[in-house]
């Protein structure tokens, strides 16, 4: 007499799990992340450039003020360019003798968009990222933020920097008297223009977005904190 054969049905083995690369067929990939940020980031430039006499309010006026409390009398405004409103006219009360020969108020122009283009690239990665609009409108938000104090630190080490190695011993003394020394200067110049712009975006999309950072990398950062097993 034979042994009853075991009925398939009645196994207990677990059905086998999904790969990861299964599960994560509906994710965003690298490349898509690439495209798509690419074509947002052309709309973003084009809205950047032409909303900039508007998003550049804020960093104009906070300017402004750092720049009165720092100089003191010497200091009169930054105003709006009239024939080109995107960039910013900074003048002050110095009285500089020109080479003409003439005698009058000092003034100069500071393009605040050098210190800003960070702004479209995160639109840019936040708009061809796959998450919901209301994160989307956080995130950038917070990137507006963080670009706009950029922006700021550009325009008033500029100015400084322009006050204190541009025009002589003249404004340099005055920026001298009011106790910013060159190196500071330098510094915070090096800072605003080489460095700052350039990762302050980077910086907002990988610190909002560490699940999709995450999947790209292969690696998630809660495993690093668990002990290992043995």
């Amino acid at each position: 007499m034979t042994d009853p054969q075991p009925d398939p049905t009645d196994s207990q083995t677990p059905a086998p799990e999904k790969t990861s690369s299964e599960n994560r067929g509906d994710e965003l990939t690298l490349s898509e992340l690439l495209i798509l940020s690419s074509m947002w980031m052309l709309f973003g430039f084009m809205l950047w450039f032409y909303l900039s006499p508007f998003h550049g309010i804020p960093a104009r006026e906070a300017a402004d003020f750092i720049l009165s409390e720092l100089l003191g009398d010497h200091f009169r405004q930054i105003v709006a360019e009239p024939g080109q409103r995107w960039v910013y006219q900074v003048e002050t009360n110095i009285q500089y003798v020109f080479r003409d020969g003439t005698t009058d108020a000092l003034g100069f122009i500071i393009n605040p968009l050098v210190f800003s283009y960070g702004l479209p690239l995160l639109f840019g990665l936040v708009m061809g990222s796959d998450v919901s609009w209301l994160r989307k409108a956080v995130i950038l938000l917070i990137g507006y933020l963080t670009i706009t104090a950029v922006q700021i630190w550009g325009v008033v080490f500029q100015s400084l920097k322009m006050l204190g190695f541009n025009f002589g011993a003249q404004t340099h003394e005055i920026v001298s008297q009011a106790g910013i020394s060159d190196a500071a200067i330098a510094l915070g110049y090096q800072l605003g223009t080489l460095i700052l712009p350039a990762l302050a975006p980077i910086f907002v999309w990988v610190l909002t977005n560490r699940p999709l950072v995450e999947q790209f990398v292969g690696w998630n950062v809660g495993d690093l904190s668990r002990p290992k097993a043995g």
